[in-house]
């Protein structure tokens, strides 16, 4: 029964996973690829789990917690009516507020069999703690599904199977799922059998429960929202900071998961790891507070070693403090709460808050101050002594007055009541978490650069930077760690296009030819992705120019802070539309654009939703019949070549491209940086002018991948030298 069981819970898990990442890949499309989409997403999915356990509690306080698992049974296989996931496209904005109407569109469309899937694991575990003296060691096979899932998706199922293929075979699992958890319903009854009734005990009703065992709620609680939201908190820093790198965002949610296992599996830090969590704690912290992004393979290990010893020290502590098995539901209740506002904390609040990514060594500090009634002192007095003189040459009494400094108090106060068991300890605990919270209260920036602004919103952290070299002076836009538009500050030169559209480079180079084939007409062009607006020092008289830019701050800033956008609105018609390019095309009259330019980043990835075979079909649609696709395809982890290739073999458009990588260092001096630009058009285009012409023929080969709405494979085209 117990293998049943275990399986049972390991399927749940795998399939609640898969499902989540499978209803984001199906509402991309749909939606666009604003973060806007993504923390409603992560909103919901949270708002399920919670819900979920909210109905596994209620179902398995009663006397018969078996008779409850064969209801759930009964209702999952119910559930398949509301299978396969259908969902509604990106409503036009006076027809509803889009967050509202997008987390209506996933109840709808997918709420039902993932609450269902959620209330699963506690629901079973419950229903088996009469017959197994310690349930919660099957919680390690819940998050071993939950593993698996999480690496399975990208590894072996996006790569191979369509989304359709996908939300059958999902269909699939969840009925199979269903199946196994009614079976486990019928044998835990049989089982049940021969048994004391009265061994089961009365449920603990919640209007009864003593004030203590609230006190051990909101204990269980907090355990677990410190490494729910150092999860997002760390994976933000990662990909903004040290290396956008596609995929990455799995690993220390993998370890996440890891720590959970170990620790319900009964392996617990000792003394010697305590300390070597607050001495790498600490030195992370510090890492942060210094700048240190680079080398990358130096950085990763250090935060993601601190922040896997910190998830694993917290989630040891909650293996502590659990309570019988008649409370379980209860304590996963608690537990799922804990997480779910970590989560949200990380991915909704502190953006708003904060004006780095500061949750982050907020949330170790805040560890490390709970924690420390357990161990690890020496470590923790090592680490304080380095990071300490540090936090103080950093220090601004002024920013101590934002907002940012007053939720970190208040989370710094919360975080006293883990520590309740070391109550002779608690002021100094006060004293140095309050410390800590204050001092990381401030806004570092990297010795170095002059930072003239400075912005985080859900799109990322923006930071607009002056430096000067031989060259001159320059002003750079960068997403994370991603430069998107540098310009020449001498008013002589600052309309020259710099970075990845300079006039010699490939950018220049098609422009020229495609302006010799339009002639002296005035030219209807479509950007998608602005930056700092580069582009728009190519506009002539007469023209009409029309950015598309997801992120208000960049289109903010590209006016106010650079002057190609001032410049070309002089000479041309210039306007910028805000939102997803692909949802805003749809508006536009066909046979619109003489060119249309795909330059649309986010930090340093290409949204896949815009590379697709239906995307490209959708651009082509708005082009007048003699005109131009150009793509940027500059990036330093994927090879995205193959994949136009490929698109433009199945759209039968000619297809030519130039890499520029070997700049001399006069040029990059100068500003300019490494590029890849396709360009493409309908029927022949003989763009090719001698041997020696830069621009090469796309000549797509065999097995280059075909990206669709439904299929996209980024393993496929990882750079992985």
């Amino acid at each position: 029964m117990v293998w049943l069981v275990g399986f049972t819970l390991f399927a749940s898990a795998f399939c609640l996973f898969w499902g989540q990442l499978l209803v984001g890949k199906l509402l991309l499309p749909l939606w666009g690829g604003s973060p806007l989409v993504w923390d409603t997403c992560l909103a919901f999915f949270q708002l399920v789990l919670l819900l979920g356990y909210l109905w596994a509690d209620w179902l398995g306080r009663g006397r018969y917690p078996e008779l409850g698992v064969l209801i759930h049974g009964i209702l999952m296989l119910a559930g398949l009516k509301f299978l396969p996931f259908e969902f509604r496209s990106h409503p036009q904005p006076e027809e509803a507020f889009p967050p509202l109407a997008l987390l209506a569109n996933l109840a709808v469309g997918a709420g039902v069999p993932l609450l269902l899937l959620s209330g699963t694991s506690p629901l079973l575990q419950r229903g088996l703690g009469k017959s197994k003296r310690d349930p919660y060691g099957l919680y390690g096979a819940s998050n071993a599904g939950s593993l698996a899932g999480l690496l399975g998706y990208p590894l072996l199922l996006e790569p191979r199977l369509s989304l359709a293929e996908q939300t059958h075979l999902w269909r699939g699992a969840y009925a199979l799922v269903a199946g196994l958890v009614l079976l486990g319903g019928v044998g835990l009854l049989l089982k049940r059998q021969g048994t004391d009734p009265s061994a089961l005990g009365e449920p603990v009703a919640i209007g009864r429960a003593e004030p203590s065992f609230w006190g051990k709620g909101w204990r269980w609680a907090g355990w677990a929202f410190l490494p729910a939201g150092l999860v997002v908190a760390v994976t933000t820093l990662l990909t903004t900071d040290v290396a956008a790198v596609p995929l990455l965002w799995a690993i220390p949610l993998s370890i996440y998961l890891v720590t959970f296992m170990l620790a319900f599996g009964g392996i617990h830090p000792n003394e010697l790891a305590l300390g070597t969590t607050a001495l790498l704690a600490c030195g992370a912290v510090g890492a942060q507070v210094v700048g240190w992004v680079r080398p990358w393979f130096a950085v990763l290990p250090l935060h993601l070693g601190a922040f896997g010893l910190v998830s694993w020290a917290c989630h040891s502590q909650l293996v502590r403090c659990r309570p019988p098995a008649q409370q379980l539901t209860r304590f996963y209740l608690w537990l799922a709460l804990g997480g779910s506002l970590g989560g949200l904390f990380a991915a909704l609040l502190a953006p708003q808050v904060f004006e780095a990514v500061l949750e982050y060594p907020l949330l170790l500090s805040l560890a490390l101050a709970a924690l420390a009634p357990q161990g690890g002192r020496l470590g923790l007095g090592l680490g304080l002594g380095l990071l300490l003189p540090l936090l103080l040459v950093h220090f601004r009494f002024q920013a101590l007055f934002h907002l940012g400094a007053a939720v970190g108090l208040g989370l710094g106060w919360a975080v006293l009541a883990l520590g309740r068991e070391g109550r002779r300890g608690w002021p100094r605990r006060l004293g140095v978490t309050m410390g800590l919270v204050l001092l990381l209260g401030q806004l570092w920036l990297p010795p170095g650069l002059q930072v003239v602004a400075s912005e985080r919103s859900v799109f990322g952290l923006h930071r607009l930077v002056e430096y000067r070299n031989e060259a001159g002076s320059f002003r750079s836009l960068l997403h994370g760690t991603t430069l998107h538009g540098s310009q020449n500050l001498d008013p002589q030169k600052a309309l020259e296009p710099l970075t990845y559209f300079s006039r010699p480079g490939p950018v220049g180079q098609a422009l020229q030819r495609w302006r010799a084939q339009l002639g002296s007409s005035p030219a209807q062009v479509a950007v998608l992705g602005l930056g700092i607006g580069t582009l728009a020092a190519y506009a002539e008289p007469g023209d009409e120019w029309t950015f598309f830019e997801l992120d208000p701050t960049v289109a903010n800033w590209a006016g106010r802070y650079f002057a190609y956008l001032d410049w070309a609105s002089q000479r041309a018609r210039v306007r910028v539309i805000l939102g997803d390019a692909r949802l805003r095309l749809q508006g536009i009259p066909d046979g619109s654009y003489d060119l249309l330019v795909m330059d649309a980043f986010s930090s340093d990835a290409v949204p896949l939703h815009l590379l697709t075979q239906e995307a490209l079909t959708l651009y082509l649609s708005k082009l007048k019949p003699q005109g131009w696709l150009l793509f940027n395809i500059t990036h330093r982890h994927l090879n995205l070549a193959p994949v136009l290739a490929a698109l433009a073999r199945e759209l039968q458009l000619s297809a030519w491209h130039q890499a520029q990588e070997d700049l001399t260092a006069a040029q990059r001096q100068a500003g300019l940086a490494p590029s890849h630009w396709v360009l493409m058009a309908r029927g022949s285009l003989a763009l090719q002018s001698s041997d020696g012409d830069p621009w090469q023929p796309l000549l797509p080969q065999a097995g280059d991948p075909l990206w669709r709405d439904d299929f996209s494979n980024l393993l496929q085209v990882l750079r992985w030298s």
